[in-house]
């Protein structure tokens, strides 16, 4: 799927794992396509509760071992973000191209307006023309506030006139629960081959465990069911905003 005939596109995730499980394909076909991508993770990543299940003493059937490991926030973004950037690599994503904010918003509080700050300051450095690629707001009762956000101010930018190209693509976990009206009902765009590897690649980044290197599994311990159905079903769903 291409968007239009720019030539870099602009990934915008709200956490550690978005990149994969909602913008894999497309990230791994615009590479393919010779665009320069680039990704933006938008907050720390660090409110899920897997921080706390790593240090709750009990014993994980999931890794086989017992989980004594005490993290802090800082620890856990920074081993969720070991996590993306392997992910990344498996996907074709240069390290250049990654980038993320100083001070990175809390998993968990991203409002519109610091959406549309993050969104615009990197349009701005990297070029208007750009295609600007994030989430589908969907209702909260269904999606991650923060997914809701980032894609309700991608939506706020384009009717601005800030952002020229838009594209919104739904989490597939999400796509196939939500209500769709006829008019916008989202196109499914499956991975070849090749690409079905490189994701496959990337998933193992999630589920690698290897505590002595700082490698928890935090994907494995959050989504495995979500990343396993990326593997099986291959497929990943958006929308042209227009």
């Amino acid at each position: 799927m291409r968007k239009n005939t720019t030539e870099k596109v602009l990934y915008f995730v709200p956490h550690q794992d978005d990149e994969l499980l909602t913008f894999g394909i497309d990230i791994a076909n615009s590479i393919k396509e010779g665009c320069d991508v680039h990704v933006i993770v938008c907050t720390d990543g660090a409110s899920s509760n897997v921080r706390l299940r790593l240090g709750n003493r009990e014993f994980c059937t999931q890794c086989g071992e017992q989980h004594v490991f005490d993290l802090t926030r800082e620890d856990f973004t920074a081993t969720r973000d070991r996590e993306f950037y392997g992910s990344c690599a498996a996907l074709g994503v240069k390290r250049e191209n990654i980038h993320m904010e100083d001070e990175r918003v809390v998993d968990g509080q991203l409002t519109v307006e610091e959406a549309k700050r993050i969104i615009s300051k990197y349009l701005k450095e990297l070029g208007g023309d750009c295609t600007v690629c994030t989430m589908y707001p969907n209702p909260p009762e269904i999606q991650h506030k923060d997914h809701m956000r980032l894609g309700f101010a991608a939506k706020e930018l384009k009717d601005e006139g800030v952002i020229k190209n838009l594209v919104l693509m739904e989490e597939p976990y999400v796509a196939v629960i939500a209500e769709h009206s006829p008019d916008d009902e989202p196109v499914i765009i499956y991975a070849s081959d090749d690409v079905a590897l490189q994701i496959e690649k990337a998933v193992s980044e999630y589920f690698l465990w290897n505590p002595q290197d700082k490698r928890y599994a935090v994907g494995f311990h959050s989504v495995p069911d979500e990343m396993d159905q990326l593997i099986t079903e291959k497929g990943l769903y958006y929308h042209v905003y227009e």
